[in-house]
């Protein structure tokens, strides 16, 4: 038997999860928070909980507090408070174990007897890595225990398996396999696992890919040419490749890898087969060369999470291994199947039937399973021994496939393919997975097959992507995910969907579709009430009578019930003229006998009078101007600039350094601006084409 401890790996996790501080201004109203529901939350006024985690998103603030026994966590026991932008609280979830007892938290045997423990109880033949060996109090059989969680993952890629340790004792109390899977043909137990059969210098890459798979781009069914064949390609599935951009790998003394900021091959888990390396940028490969397998699993790797961090605006990465995704695109020894590991937070493709790494829905879906640990901190369903899972975590990842697949356009309405999961690869191993599932929730949760169950879920999410797009599905989806917790029903996800699209101010119309469709699929959301998000503070510029006449900004205003019904009143009202000053705007919305009130501030600045005798050492050119206005003159050198619109808001700040400036003015609008230098107290007017 041999066994090695991926020592480093151990360190990153420790770093990442224990040795950042986390802060934050909302603690204090979270702790109350916590206080005050004691009752709701079963908990006990001696319970210790302590913030382990605090995001910032888009969509606000989320806290997660670890329950603690004498600075030992207490095994898969957390309370999550989210708060929004406005520093309220719009969400809670609640999976901390009530029913822990004080115990004795000194174990009596060390972490590496534990690792022994653990070994002798799998009896891995072959080299194996330990992701995880750290102390918990637990339940176990009704008793409070104290376990060293050892999780090991087998160089074959045959499961990763978490063993649960008596930490006085050495008695091993649970084995399972923590893997997640791409589908249900895995031969799983619980008992023993099978045997064994830098600095980025980054550059650009072409290759040719399956964008997301061969019939998708021809629009053909599993048949004829386009059928696995044990990997043969042929003239068809060669045409059906796309050329496509690699817009970062590595390049370290002539050598070519595929590397990103993002994304990294390794070669972690049987069969191996070597990282692909070469002395070209061109990655491009027949379908029964195995290097295709691994660019086509970077390409859409690599764009999947570029999106979620670039496009949509979500900090959304590993902890581990600097916030790199790994993946090995020929992994499980061979076996058809895929899996995501939680414990080093990386996948391994399969190669049984058509490859699973040549298929962008299979790659998508299990990055789905990466989302959603990243999201949660590692708190994801059936994440722990005794999770109830009723497909929440499958139907993330079908419909993160299905959101990249459908946005290609490829498929229309009346095409079968246009709801399926798995196009290719799936017709191989018997895949009739879709997001047009026909049972609802809850009544069609049968508890034998998560990724079944998890088809009301994607379907769900498809039809809100339906009627309101990508991004926003998306963003809403990413966002909401981090709301829960390990416990989280399909339900409960759907409440905190719309929670997050609340919180990130999406239209009403938005909210009143996404209740409309959870609500179709059999999911109970709570009344949404009347709310209004804070509207920023505005700046405004007198004209030349030095006063203002006050706009209507009832468009600021986004009140959301559950109607669109609200009606909203702005005090002082449209019409009133200002003087030059700073003003309190209370905008109200009513909605029947519920009224809410949000107030911002109003800045009038004076008019911008100019003399000549300034406004003469100062020049601007071209006037009009297309792309880029240069500025000339004899700045201060504190001197900045503001351009405000013709409403007096203004719409670019900039420092200036120099006495000639280029400004990049190519995102404006066409229109009449002032350039208002703010030392000088002066302005110049331009036109932007």
């Amino acid at each position: 038997m041999k066994y090695k401890v991926l020592l480093i790996l151990l360190l990153t996790f420790a770093f990442s999860y224990y040795g950042k501080a986390q802060v934050s201004p909302n603690e204090v109203a979270a702790r109350t928070w916590i206080r005050d529901h004691v009752k709701e939350l079963n908990s006990n006024s001696s319970d210790s909980f302590k913030l382990t985690s605090v995001r910032k998103s888009l969509s606000g603030e989320t806290l997660r507090f670890q329950q603690m026994m004498n600075n030992v966590p207490v095994f898969k026991s957390e309370v999550v408070v989210h708060f929004n932008p406005s520093n309220q609280i719009t969400y809670t979830s609640d999976a901390h174990d009530a029913s822990i007892e004080n115990s004795n938290t000194t174990p009596a045997i060390s972490k590496e007897t534990a690792l022994i423990s653990s070994a002798q109880k799998l009896k891995i033949e072959g080299d194996y890595s330990v992701a995880l060996n750290d102390l918990y109090v637990t339940k176990v059989n009704n008793q409070t225990k104290l376990v060293y969680r050892v999780v090991t993952n087998p160089q074959s890629g045959n499961g990763s398996w978490e063993v649960l340790v008596d930490a006085q004792n050495g008695d091993v109390m649970n084995v399972r396999d923590v893997a997640i899977y791409d589908h249900k043909n895995y031969a799983q137990s619980n008992g023993n696992p099978k045997k064994s059969t830098t600095t980025l210098a980054a550059t650009t890459g072409t290759a040719l890919v399956y964008d997301p798979d061969p019939l998708s781009t021809v629009h053909v069914t599993y048949t004829g040419s386009y059928v696995d064949n044990s990997d043969a390609t042929n003239a068809s599935l060669d045409a059906a490749r796309t050329a496509v951009t690699l817009p970062e790998i590595d390049l370290t003394a002539g050598v070519y890898k595929l590397k990103s900021s993002y994304v990294e091959i390794k070669d972690f888990e049987a069969p191996s087969k070597g990282l692909f390396t070469q002395a070209t940028a061109d990655f491009s490969f027949n379908r029964n060369q195995d290097g295709f397998e691994a660019v086509n699993a970077f390409y859409h790797l690599d764009k999947s999470i570029r999106y979620i961090n670039e496009t949509l605006g979500i900090v959304c990465r590993p902890s581990l291994n600097s916030g790199v995704f790994f993946y090995d695109p020929s992994g499980l020894s061979g076996t058809d199947n895929s899996h995501y590991i939680p414990s080093s937070e990386r996948i391994a493709f399969g190669e049984g039937g058509v490859d699973d790494a040549e298929d962008a829905d299979v790659v998508l879906h299990e990055f789905g399973h990466g989302i959603h640990d990243w999201m949660t901190g590692g708190s994801t369903p059936g994440s722990f021994t005794g999770d109830t899972d009723d497909g929440l975590g499958e139907g993330s990842g079908d419909y993160w496939a299905q959101s990249y697949s459908r946005s290609l356009n490829q498929w229309t309405t009346t095409n079968a393919a246009y709801q399926k999961v798995f196009n290719w690869d799936g017709p191989a191993w018997g895949s009739t997975r879709n997001t047009n599932y026909t049972p609802n929730y809850p009544a069609g949760i049968q508890y034998q097959d998560n990724h079944m169950d998890g088809q009301i879920w994607s379907t769900a999410l498809m039809k809100i992507w339906d009627a309101i797009g990508r991004v926003k599905t998306d963003k809403a989806f990413v966002e909401g995910l981090s709301y829960t917790d390990h416990t989280a029903t399909q339900e409960d996800a759907a409440i905190a969907f719309r929670q997050a699209a609340i919180d990130m101010n999406y239209s009403c119309a938005d909210v009143k579709t996404i209740t409309t469709k959870f609500t179709s699929k059999g999911y109970t959301l709570p009344s949404v009430g009347l709310i209004m998000a804070a509207i920023a503070d505005q700046t405004v510029q007198a004209a030349a009578t030095n006063t203002y006449t006050l706009a209507n900004f009832a468009s600021l205003a986004n009140p959301i019930t559950d109607n669109c019904n609200a009606v909203v009143v702005q005090s002082p009202a449209a019409g009133a003229v200002l003087a030059p000053g700073i003003y309190t705007i209370t905008m109200t919305a009513t909605s029947g006998a519920l009224t809410v009130p949000v107030t911002f501030q109003l800045t009038v600045t004076p008019f911008l009078g100019i003399a000549d005798s300034v406004k003469n050492n100062f020049v601007l050119f071209p006037n009009p101007v297309t792309s880029v206005l240069n500025l000339q003159g004899d700045f201060d050198a504190s001197e900045t600039i503001t351009i405000y619109n013709m409403l007096g808001q203004a719409v670019m700040t900039k420092a200036l350094t120099t006495n000639e400036e280029n400004i990049d003015v190519t995102s404006l609008a066409s229109g009449v601006y002032n350039v208002y230098f703010n030392t000088a107290k002066v302005a110049h007017k331009f036109v932007k084409n």
